[in-house]
């Protein structure tokens, strides 16, 4: 007979609860949402409803590979894999060092909690600093920002009861990606606040899901965020719409002036025509965030991250909730925390800017600096390919695809060739494992008991959630599969090493812990357990002890950084060179469109590819241009055409989207088969955008993030020859 059981999605950061009916032959057979999940309240995305197809989808697979000389593989049993990988790494280790190393996790294996805890632990145990992550070609521009002009210990105020929110490239109705407020359920939770007198502004170069919401939209060419955030600090100065008591206590007077010096020339008429923008809609915009408005914050997503000058931007947009003091104050609720980190009281005052990474130097690539435990991960490729001592030798590949999501995917390709060891932790066939001399296949979600995902010490969920799932169904019978966190413990073991797991201790080096042992020693951190979790099959938002936040410690004088003279020198560069409409060029082409990354509803970067009801709703990813665009190009939907930047082309499918501004063409990454193969059919396996994009010269400086939205290119039609044809 079927069962029915609670668990929660682990896809993305959502976590959305959910009720499962898993059919006496052990497969489920319905995936809704959870109504007594107090966090997302019965909501879930069409992702997180394919559980059946991915789960039991002709795709996954279910026994340990290995890649024989000719390329082919052959089955091998979990335990001797796991042999000859330990004895691989013990000679490579033994030669050149740990750092000799390296881990790079995706998101298959950061939403997979005991996988991600035991990632930078295991390195430490083989004296590698080769971690790498999804994190740091995400956002990892706001680490640095936040870096250069300090945070605010107390955090933002609670987004449901804000009087307005303005959002720089977010589009949280589709990504669940907005860290604290609209992570979970977010179209009733935006709704809500909206009822509760939320005025929504959004700023993107595409009218998204989120914009259509929003009581202002700013549709500006891509890669404009730092003018218009300089347009808007400028004119809410010069207008005396800060927050002067808070400006006086935080940056001084003399911070205060240094910044409004800095932005006199980003006037806002200057700014809306480079931005391509309606004259007066930055006023509007200052209007409706600091005149009209005592309560609410900035934010900014990926949109920002991924174009040029992100660092820069995610500053400025800062910035706002610096002048206008847009946190969380003494006296005032604390609405989120993050139960699993070590209790701490929050209080009013400044964390300074600290520039953290130059603590341990620049690296061996581009003078790319580690941020924390992270090094940036579109160093990797060079850390792999370039000679010398430190020189990345075996990579293990913990639920990601860097073959379709790492910008340029040829360099890619050939630093996995040059490993001496790839492994590939993957329930599903990817550019990457077809490189990989080993590939493990893991337990899927619902085969594994898990937490949500813990992110430094974060809140990621409004209130104070915590959840616990068993294991709800049993792996296919005769597969061959294990959690990922094994993998990890198996090497160290079989090499001598100890693990010690999160803050709480050692692992036991002989006998594996369990799935639940592991998970109650995170819970320990934080000072919970399992049993108290295991009590609330549904789901808990504890109680928060701490009422409100409390005043600033005596004698602590930090402020925010506001202006320091490289971030000057920055901001005078974006306003001297940067691209202007009708002005494109790169090593001295032309080009006439910028292209934009966006969300697509269907997957999560590239999971759900392989999916096959994912695939009937979504079987490409087009290159999505604005009517006008089409008729000027003699472009029709369904046509061929190649996309051309200064550093590579690419062939995908038009579409019409009459939501994208004219001037860009707007696609998602995480797709495309082999690169260089003639033969690739972007109606069957997407465009790989990332073709498109440099990973050398245009980069970040820091955290080396590449460019990979507001990217100049050309648009050429394929002559005869459609999707139809194709």
């Amino acid at each position: 007979m079927a069962t029915q059981h609670v668990s929660f999605c682990r896809i993305c950061s959502g976590g959305c609860g959910t009720l499962l009916t898993v059919e006496e032959d052990g497969r489920i057979s319905s995936v809704r949402g959870d109504p007594d999940n107090g966090m997302t309240r019965g909501y879930a995305c069409f992702k997180g409803l394919q559980a059946e197809a991915a789960h039991h989808g002709p795709a996954r697979r279910l026994h340990p590979l290995k890649r024989r000389a000719d390329g082919s593989y052959q089955r091998i049993g979990l335990e001797q894999a796991l042999d000859e990988i330990a004895e691989r790494i013990g000679a490579i280790l033994a030669e050149d060092g740990g750092d000799a190393l390296a881990v790079f996790c995706g998101n298959g294996g950061m939403f997979n909690a005991l996988a991600y805890g035991i990632h930078p632990d295991f390195l430490r145990a083989m004296g590698s600093r080769n971690y790498f992550s999804t994190l740091t070609i995400d956002q990892s521009s706001k680490a640095v920002a936040q870096g250069r002009l300090g945070s605010w210990k107390a955090g933002l105020p609670d987004f449901q009861t804000s009087d307005v929110s303005l959002f720089f490239g977010a589009n949280p109705l589709v990504s669940h990606g907005s860290v604290g407020f609209l992570a979970v359920d977010p179209v009733k939770r935006l709704r809500e606040a909206r009822a509760n007198g939320l005025k929504l502004i959004v700023v993107d170069p595409r009218r998204t899901e989120t914009a259509r919401n929003a009581d202002l939209f700013l549709q500006p060419y891509p890669g404009q965020d730092v003018g218009i955030a300089a347009a808007l600090i400028r004119l809410i100065l010069v207008e005396g719409w800060h927050d002067r008591d808070f400006c006086a206590r935080y940056v001084g007077a003399e911070g205060l002036g240094r910044l409004a010096e800095a932005v006199a020339p980003f006037t806002p008429e200057a700014v809306e025509t480079r931005a391509g923008l309606a004259p007066g809609q930055i006023r509007q915009v200052a209007e409706m965030f600091a005149r009209d408005a005592r309560s609410g914050a900035a934010h900014s997503a990926t949109g920002v991250c991924m174009a040029p000058d992100s660092v820069l931007a995610h500053q400025l947009i800062e910035t706002l909730n610096v002048i206008c003091g847009r946190y969380l104050r003494a006296g005032e609720r604390v609405h989120s925390l993050n139960l699993m980190c070590p209790p701490t009281e929050l209080r009013e005052g400044v964390v300074p800017p600290m520039r953290f990474w130059e603590a341990g130097g620049p690296s061996r690539i581009r003078g790319a600096y580690s941020l924390g435990d992270e090094r940036p991960t579109a160093t990797l490729t060079d850390e792999i390919l370039t000679p010398g001592p430190g020189r990345i030798r075996a990579l293990i590949v913990d639920g990601g695809d860097p073959v379709t999501s790492f910008p340029d995917r040829g360099r890619t390709q050939r630093a996995l060739h040059a490993l001496d060891l790839l492994v590939a932790i993957d329930p599903w066939p990817s550019g990457t494992s077809a490189f990989a001399h080993y590939v493990i296949p893991p337990l899927m979600q619902y085969e594994r008991a898990d937490i949500p995902l813990k992110l430094g010490d974060m809140p990621l969920w409004p209130g104070a959630w915590l959840q616990f799932t068993p294991p709800v169904l049993a792996p296919p019978d005769g597969a061959e599969v294990v959690n990922d966190w094994y993998v990890f413990w198996s090497i160290a073991s079989r090499l001598g090493r100890t693990i010690e797991f999160d803050g709480s201790g050692p692992l036991d080096m002989v006998t594996p812990p369990t799935d639940e042992e592991m998970i109650d020693r995170r819970l320990s951190v934080g000072g919970y357990s399992l049993a108290d979790l295991r009590a609330h099959p549904h789901g808990r938002d504890h109680p928060i002890a701490q009422d409100v936040v409390l005043p600033c410690a005596e004698g602590d004088e930090a402020r925010f950084e506001v202006m320091a003279d490289d971030v000057a020198a920055d901001l005078r560069r974006f306003w001297e060179e940067g691209d202007r409409p009708g002005a494109i060029t790169r090593d001295g082409e032309a080009f006439t469109h910028l292209l934009s990354t966006r969300r697509m509803r269907d997957l999560f970067n590239s999971n759900g590819r392989h999916v096959p009801t994912v695939r009937r709703r979504t079987p490409t990813n087009p290159a999505f241009l604005n009517p006008e665009d089409l008729a000027a190009l003699d472009i029709v939907p369904g046509d061929l055409v190649e996309i051309v930047s200064a550093h590579g082309r690419v062939r995908a499918i038009a579409a019409v989207d009459a939501d994208v501004r004219p001037g860009v063409v707007s696609m998602a990454h995480g797709w495309g088969g082999m690169p260089g193969n003639p033969g690739e059919d972007p109606a069957v396996h997407g465009a790989g955008v990332n073709e498109l994009i440099d990973t050398v010269e245009r980069v970040e400086p820091v955290n080396a993030m590449p460019h990979m939205s507001a990217v100049p290119v050309n648009i050429l039609r394929v002559v005869a020859q459609s999707a139809a044809a194709a």
